[in-house]
């Protein structure tokens, strides 16, 4: 099944074409300028927050509703290589948002998920409810989750059952299986969802089986496709519902877990110089146990493969992003 959305994005053809293509030099310069931007806000101390948000909302504009054009990353080098010699313009377009978020994430870090992801956006104010919820006792804490979460399996149940495929192909129902495996992954993290950090590895497995499906010729779509694309076909539009429901019974469940983005610059992070440090003592406080919407902080430790660079952190104990220069071979001799 798939639903054409009449008017869904308001340019419908290249803003900066390359040659006359459908290449769109547009999404590469918008995309560099607000993660630029976003670099230079993180370390402007004050108003932190302000500066994310905006920078947020101008992406979500510009990605989901402006731009005629898909984000299909982490696919997108896939189709390059393809094309490589045979037909270069093609293989740019797909292959320059790849490498340009790639390179800023070894520079920079983290940025586009705390910073410009639109699902990550709609995650994180869904997020509300959960994090609410994890300030209670721990038994009334699981016993809310699991009542939360069999709602939210009864209803997007109902939701795939309601726009279900006239054919049942297994490449036309990936993305959907992918929600429906982060929310039954739910299940099993609810007990430890405070200190979560082993379950966080999943999301590398997530980005070999979704890459691994891409490179056999397995057409694999997202939730974030019905965001950037200009039609919402009906895997995506599951997956999307499941994972936005995931958001309201663990903070940014998607993103924690399963995202295969997320997972793929989570990797990338640990060679970028730019880390979330603490530079006090830790006072085992637990305020930072909270405060992180990624559950990325534990009693002073930082994950940085879960650190979105939100900058959260830095209003409680003195967390601060820092410049870690690596040492030469020499130096540690």
């Amino acid at each position: 099944m798939r639903i054409d959305v009449p008017l869904f994005k308001i340019t419908k053809q290249a803003l900066l074409p390359i040659q006359g293509f459908w290449i769109d030099a547009a999404p590469f310069v918008i995309f560099f300028g607000i993660l630029i931007a976003a670099h230079v806000l993180l370390h402007r101390g004050k108003h932190v927050q302000l500066w994310r948000r905006a920078c947020q909302i101008t992406a979500a504009f510009v990605f989901i509703l402006f731009l005629h054009r898909c984000l299909c990353m982490l696919r997108g080098w896939i189709f390059a290589l393809n094309k490589v010699g045979r037909n270069d313009i093609v293989a740019f377009g797909h292959l320059c948002m790849f490498v340009l978020l790639v390179s800023l994430t070894l520079a920079f870090g983290r940025l586009f998920c705390g910073w410009l992801c639109p699902l990550g956006l709609f995650s994180e104010l869904l997020s509300i409810p959960a994090r609410l919820r994890q300030r209670l006792p721990k038994g009334r804490r699981l016993i809310a989750g699991y009542l939360m979460l069999a709602g939210v399996l009864v209803v997007v149940t109902w939701f795939a059952w309601l726009v279900r495929p006239g054919t049942q192909f297994f490449s036309e129902n990936i993305a959907a299986m992918w929600g429906a495996s982060l929310l039954l992954f739910l299940a099993a993290v609810l007990p430890f969802e405070l200190h979560d950090r082993r379950f966080k590895g999943v999301k590398y497995v997530s980005v070999v089986l979704w890459l691994g499906l891409s490179v056999i010729g397995v057409f694999v779509t997202s939730p974030w496709c019905t965001f950037f694309g200009d039609e919402i076909d009906y895997s995506s539009a599951v997956s999307l519902a499941a994972v936005l429901a995931g958001a309201l019974i663990v903070p940014m469940a998607w993103c924690r877990y399963l995202c295969p983005m997320g997972g793929a610059l989570g990797w990338l992070t640990k060679f970028s110089p730019i880390r979330v440090r603490k530079t006090t003592p830790c006072t085992n406080c637990g305020t930072c146990d909270t405060t992180c919407p990624m559950g990325a902080l534990d009693r002073g430790e930082v994950d940085g493969s879960s650190c979105i660079y939100c900058g959260q952190c830095n209003r409680v104990c003195d967390y601060r992003f820092v410049r870690e220069e690596r040492k030469s071979e020499e130096d540690e001799a």
